[in-house]
C-alpha cells in the first residue's frame, strides 16, 4: 500500500493567480507542497478545481483509498468525491493552525482505515451433464422445440457449459474479515449472484431470431395467436417481423398484455375517430365490439357468423366510418345498414330468401293451375 510522507508528497498542481481587490469574497485557505516539497497557502477553492491536473501518483492514492475504506472500485467521480472531501478537512484543519495537506489527512484516514485480514470466493462448480440437463429441462418449460434450430447440437451444449462456468465465477460469493482500528472484527458476505436456472433462459432466449419463425418456441406463438385477435379486433395490422418482437417480449415479462391493450387502443381510437371516446374511456374495449351493432345486423340479415365479418372490407367499412379517419360523419345507422344488408345479393343465398322463392313459386304455379 502506498504512503505519502512529506519526503515524497505529490507537488501541488499549477494554479492561476487571483487577486482578491476589491472582492469580498471569503477564502478559505489549505497547506499545499510545492514542487520542491515546501508547504505553502493555497485557496480551497481553486485547488478543488484542479483535480484533471493531479499528478499520476496523486490520482493513484485516491484510488487506494477507495478501495482500501470503501472497497469499491474507484472511478474519476469517486475520486473526485474523495479529493474534494479532503480539502474541506484540510481547510478546517488550517483554522486549528494545524500545517497537514490533504495528503497528510490522506495518510492519516488510510492508517486509520479497517484492515482485511482474509478474503474468500466461493462458487458453485457444475458438471456437463448437470448444464445439458438443466438446459433441456428449462427449454422445454419455455416451448422450445429440441434440436429446432441446433441449440442442442454437442457444440451449443459445450458453449452453454463453458458460459455457465464463466458466468458462476463471476457471481462468486465473496467473504472478507475485516479487523477495524479499535480492534474488533466483522466478517462481510456478498451473495453469490448467479442463477443457473436464469441464465439458462436467457441463454435460450438468445438463439431467437425474430425474422425467423423455426427459432420461436411454443410460448411466443402462443402470445402470437392472441396478438393477432387483439390487432383484428381493432382493426389494426402489424408486420410479421413487428408482431414476433411483441409476443417475444410478452413471452419474456418485458411488456405486459393490459399496456398492450391500452396502446392499441389508442391506435384504434385514432384510426377510428367516430369510436375514439369510447376506446380511450373504456379499458379493454375493443372497435369490434363497438361496431357489433352493425355486424351483427349484416350477419343476421345474410345469415353468416358476424365474426367472419372483417373489419377492414370496405362494404363494413363503408358503415363504420363514412369519412374514413376524418371522423366527422357518424357511423350509419342500423336501419340504414338493414336496408342495404337486405339489398345486397349475399341475402339471395340465405335460406330464408330460398325458401321465400320457393313459396312463390309454387304460389305461381297454383295460381296458373299446375298441380303441386
Amino acid at each position: 500500500m502506498t504512503r505519502y510522507r512529506k519526503t515524497n508528497l505529490p507537488p501541488a498542481p499549477e494554479l492561476p493567480n487571483i487577486s482578491g481587490k476589491g472582492s469580498k469574497k471569503t477564502i478559505n485557505y489549505i497547506w499545499m507542497p510545492d514542487k520542491d516539497g515546501n508547504l505553502v497557502k493555497k485557496d480551497s477553492a481553486i485547488v478543488k478545481r484542479t483535480f484533471a491536473k493531479l499528478s499520476e501518483a496523486a490520482q493513484s492514492a485516491l484510488a487506494e483509498y477507495i478501495i482500501a475504506v470503501q472497497n469499491r472500485q474507484p472511478t474519476d467521480a469517486s475520486r473526485k468525491t474523495v479529493f474534494n472531501g479532503l480539502i474541506d478537512a484540510a481547510v478546517a484543519s488550517y483554522k486549528e493552525g494545524k500545517k497537514q495537506t490533504p495528503w497528510d489527512i490522506l495518510k492519516i484516514q488510510l492508517d486509520n482505515a479497517p484492515k482485511i485480514t482474509d478474503k474468500t470466493i466461493a462458487y458453485s462448480v457444475y458438471d456437463k451433464a448437470t448444464t445439458d440437463a438443466t438446459l433441456r429441462k428449462i427449454a422445454k418449460d419455455l416451448g422450445f422445440a429440441e434440436g429446432g434450430f441446433g441449440q442442442f447440437g454437442e457444440a451449443d451444449l459445450q458453449d452453454f457449459f463453458n458460459k455457465v462456468q464463466e458466468a458462476s465465477k463471476a457471481g462468486a460469493k465473496e467473504t472478507q474479515v475485516v479487523i477495524r482500528p479499535d480492534g474488533t472484527q466483522e466478517t462481510i458476505t456478498v451473495p453469490a449472484a448467479f442463477d443457473l436456472g436464469s441464465f439458462a433462459q436467457n441463454y435460450l432466449w438468445s438463439k431467437v431470431n425474430i425474422g425467423d419463425p423455426k427459432t420461436l418456441p411454443s410460448s411466443v406463438i402462443k402470445q402470437t395467436g392472441a396478438l393477432r385477435s387483439l390487432l383484428r379486433a381493432n382493426g389494426l395490422q402489424l408486420s410479421d417481423r413487428e408482431l414476433n418482437q411483441i409476443s417475444y417480449d410478452l413471452a419474456r415479462g418485458n411488456k405486459d398484455m393490459t399496456a398492450l391493450q391500452s396502446d392499441f387502443a389508442e391506435m384504434a381510437a385514432k384510426l377510428y375517430p367516430q369510436y375514439a371516446d369510447r376506446l380511450r374511456n373504456t379499458p379493454g374495449l375493443t372497435v369490434r365490439e363497438v361496431a357489433s351493432p352493425i355486424l351483427n345486423t349484416i350477419a343476421n340479415a345474410w345469415e353468416i357468423d358476424p365474426d367472419t365479418l372483417e373489419l377492414d372490407d370496405p362494404m363494413i367499412d363503408q358503415f363504420i366510418r363514412p369519412d374514413g379517419v376524418v371522423g366527422k360523419v357518424a357511423p350509419k345507422s342500423n336501419y340504414d345498414v338493414y336496408t342495404w344488408a337486405m339489398n345486397h345479393p349475399n341475402r339471395e343465398k340465405t335460406m330464408a330468401e330460398i325458401q321465400r322463392a320457393q313459396q312463390a313459386a309454387t304460389q305461381l304455379a297454383s295460381a296458373l293451375g299446375f298441380g303441386v
